[in-house]
């Protein structure tokens, strides 16, 4: 996959510098060039970056963007969220949980299926700690399928 990256970077820098300083362009190499063709492999990942921010962020405040995110999953044919407790909110259905505790627990319909068919076998849980900036724990469940491959929602989207 790196591979593929670093592929996709040098095709779209050399598509991009393709006729700067061709022998016939050099009378005019100082009026063509301009700060595009100067691009690096950074200025492109900055772009892809900024852009696919765009698509994943609602708001500025993170904890805003995740009640946006969470209402719009709620409102989809299948409700992939199983339970969400925004960060400074009490919760009537698990009280134990403290008020600045944050919790979301998302299943996938692919997951769900995954769970339903291969968790009598044997359940994977898997907790990291430390993972982003407000050092949430991330906890992950996986399931062992009749290959003993562990399955995620991921593999699916790969196909």
């Amino acid at each position: 996959m790196k591979i593929f990256l670093i592929i996709c970077l040098l095709l779209i820098i050399t598509d991009i510098r393709e006729n700067v300083g061709h022998r016939e362009n050099r009378q005019e190499f100082h009026q063509t060039v301009s700060r595009k063709h100067l691009l690096s492999k950074q200025d492109i990942r900055n772009v892809k970056r900024s852009v696919l921010d765009r698509k994943i962020k609602r708001h500025d405040n993170d904890a805003i963007s995740v009640g946006i995110l969470v209402q719009e999953l709620q409102n989809e044919t299948f409700d992939p969220i199983l339970f969400y407790k925004a960060q400074g909110c009490e919760s009537e259905l698990k009280p134990f949980l403290k008020k600045d505790s944050f919790l979301l627990v998302l299943q996938t319909k692919f997951q769900m299926d995954l769970y339903q068919k291969f968790s009598q076998k044997i359940l994977c849980i898997d907790a990291m700690h430390s993972t982003n900036a407000y050092r949430f724990k991330l906890i992950t469940c996986l399931v062992q399928d009749d290959f003993c491959q562990g399955n995620s929602p991921h593999e699916k989207d790969k196909n």
